[in-house]
């Protein structure tokens, strides 16, 4: 059987290109099962290090001038190994201890290539949609555009800072500075974060931290970055989220979500409209903000956004099983209606995904669906999410 473990094996061992493709694909759940999407969402390439003659001799081309000249020393084993970098430890000459992110040599022409390749055999097979939904062209296409968006770390330098802007007078949340002037598209510079990763509860208990003071807080804040902001981390599983000096901090920024103020709009009307029932309400709000087609039929688009409500309905939040559950289900009714819905939600629900699983690493008692729900519901017009958050949970650090 093609088991979704035997897919993500065949996607990691055909390599960066396909490990970002099938990271794609768990985007959309309207064109392959839920099972698959949960499964290809967490696909990673296990990639070999670069050695440190590597290292220096990428960083020296990259400024143009030998990397002793700021480096006193670079650490060989690296911090996190993936298949687009690799960071390592670092020592500037005043003593500074950095982060160093460095790009894999060729790894832009790679995924061109095997881009252009793929397209050149689409041109040969009859085939051009998956499950008659998805134009694999226009896939291929996103997956070049988010592919580019991460192999620039200027883009990731400007999105940390926006990120720091946003995060700025919480005590409890952080994310490290960039050293610009040291910083280009293939290299760049942080701060050095220690601490260890967000799941390791041993670790937690041994500082004597809260676990469920930091799941909340945790919590909190993404919901605050997609709720308020509107630019969230895109993928907020444990290695990429770290507690350090009583802060939970946010690193590798290079896939981040934006949603615009309709988007945002829809993600409440769904969460609310679950405690409401307002079945119509919904039905509406989904088709001002989606793209459809004019001649859906109006009767049987309700009766099915009733019974999806009910569902839930019957359902207190406290048990709701998952959040994810409730965008799956709704991309359904959108696949069966042709209705499109924006890429930027289908970057949030992959988002959620992955966020509900590091809850549950986390601490297994806190229903994020709950959470969320709660937060959503009780929001009130003209009072911002953040408002809600600042006066019931403490800003102060952990």
């Amino acid at each position: 059987d093609f088991t979704p473990e035997k897919m993500c094996e065949m996607f990691a061992e055909l390599g960066p290109t396909f490990v970002k493709l099938g990271q794609l694909l768990s985007l959309h759940p309207e064109v392959i099962p839920v099972e698959y999407c949960k499964a290809l969402e967490s696909l990673r390439t296990d990639a070999s290090h670069l050695v440190t003659s590597q290292i220096r001799d990428i960083i020296s081309e990259e400024y143009g001038r030998p990397w002793n000249s700021v480096f006193a020393e670079i650490y060989p084993f690296p911090l996190g190994s993936a298949s687009i970098a690799q960071v390592h430890e670092a020592v500037l000459k005043d003593g500074t201890h950095v982060a160093v992110k460095i790009q894999r040599p060729g790894i832009y022409e790679t995924m061109e290539r095997d881009v252009r390749l793929l397209k050149k055999a689409l041109g040969l097979v009859r085939v051009k949609k998956i499950n008659d939904i998805m134009d694999i062209a226009e896939c291929l296409d996103e997956l070049w555009q988010v592919a580019q968006e991460e192999l620039d770390f200027e883009r990731e330098a400007e999105n940390i800072r926006t990120l720091r802007r946003n995060i700025e007078g919480i005590q409890y949340v952080y994310c490290p500075a960039v050293y610009d002037e040291l910083s280009t598209k293939n290299v760049l510079v942080m701060e050095y974060i220690g601490g260890f990763e967000l799941n390791d509860t041993a670790a937690l208990a041994a500082e004597g931290y809260d676990v469920n003071e930091v799941c909340t807080k945790f919590i909190n804040n993404y919901i605050k970055q997609f709720a308020e902001d509107r630019f969230f981390h895109a993928d907020p599983h444990p290695g990429n989220v770290r507690v350090w000096n009583g802060r939970i901090v946010w690193l590798d920024l290079g896939m981040m979500g934006h949603l615009t103020e309709n988007d945002a709009k829809l993600i409440g009307s769904c969460m609310r409209s679950i405690v409401s029932n307002d079945y119509r309400s919904f039905g509406d709000s989904v088709l001002r903000i989606c793209e459809h087609s004019p001649d859906i039929d109006m009767a049987d688009y309700y009766e099915r956004m009733r019974v999806y409500l009910d569902k839930y309905r019957v359902i207190s939040m406290e048990q709701m099983s998952s959040t994810v559950d409730i965008f799956a289900d709704l991309y359904r009714i959108a696949r069966d209606f042709d209705i499109s819905v924006p890429k930027s939600l289908t970057m949030f629900w992959r988002s959620l995904s992955i966020m509900e699983g590091t809850v549950t690493d986390l601490a297994p008692d806190t229903d994020l669906a709950a959470i969320i729900g709660k937060h959503l519901a009780a929001q009130t017009v003209g009072r911002g999410l953040a408002g809600s958050i600042a006066r019931s949970i403490s800003h102060r650090r952990l």
